[in-house]
């Protein structure tokens, strides 16, 4: 073969590979909300979230205890109240905590949500159950199509956060061990809304997010599960440094 033809078909084949990477990073357009009516009752009430998007979990009646822990979660995210509240094991604590974080997220209500955990190990699982809701749920897909498509189009691949576009344009996702960003796309409430996860004696202190435009973003909304662990909960001075941590960072 000639080598200037053997040249010029390299260049075409890389051209074409360029081209179907290219296809393949490109996410528009998005889908349409498929149920306005059932995503607005959700906005509003985060009881009508939990039985709206995550059936599964929430399948037994709610207690008169449990109806309470949720309205003062709904006044924590919406008015930024503070509380305290101590379940029994088995009572949907956690559960609650992680879907709380992903509706202050999905609705716009917050920008940084901060999910600090015992231990980070416990912040880690914590992190992948929500990964799991955003990455796996239909309905959220279905409703939540802004922030949730994007992050169905990664397939759990998190090297492919770097090249996704919209319309051309990177969002900027990412899927990180102890942090997601959710895609910026222009129009979206919760554009580039941050989630982290820490140990409540790991890296607390001072969070700050940089945005990909130099912009600084701190926590808005913090939200403690299970702050001891069954050995620290023996130990009146561990007790009283997670007390510390808590009422200073």
């Amino acid at each position: 073969m000639n080598p200037h033809t053997y040249q010029n078909a390299k260049l075409r084949a890389r051209a074409r590979s360029a081209a179907l990477v290219a296809a393949g990073q490109e996410i528009g357009p998005l889908p349409p909300v498929a149920n306005p009516q059932r995503r607005q009752a959700a906005d509003a009430s985060f009881r009508a979230f939990c039985e709206s998007y995550f059936p599964r979990l929430f399948y037994l009646p709610w207690s008169g205890d449990h109806l309470r822990v949720i309205a003062k979660i709904e006044r924590a995210v919406m008015q930024g109240d503070q509380f305290a509240v101590a379940m029994p094991r088995g009572f949907g604590k956690t559960t609650l905590c992680q879907i709380a974080t992903v509706w202050a997220l999905l609705t716009g209500r917050h920008r940084f949500v901060f999910l600090i955990a015992a231990t980070a190990e416990f912040a880690a699982a914590a992190l992948s159950n929500i990964k799991t809701h955003l990455s796996s749920n239909p309905l959220l897909l279905e409703d939540y199509p802004e922030a949730v498509y994007p992050i169905s189009r990664l397939e759990n691949e998190s090297r492919r956060c770097t090249g996704q576009r919209y319309y051309g344009r990177l969002t900027h996702v990412e899927w990180n061990a102890d942090q997601i960003v959710l895609p910026t796309i222009p129009g979206s409430r919760c554009s580039g809304a941050i989630v982290r996860t820490a140990g409540l004696l790991g890296s607390v202190r001072g969070a700050l997010y940089v945005t990909p435009d130099g912009e600084s973003v701190r926590p808005s909304l913090a939200i403690i599960d299970d702050p001891q662990t069954d050995q620290s909960a023996k130990s009146f001075l561990q007790v009283q440094e997670r007390l510390s941590v808590i009422n200073g960072a």
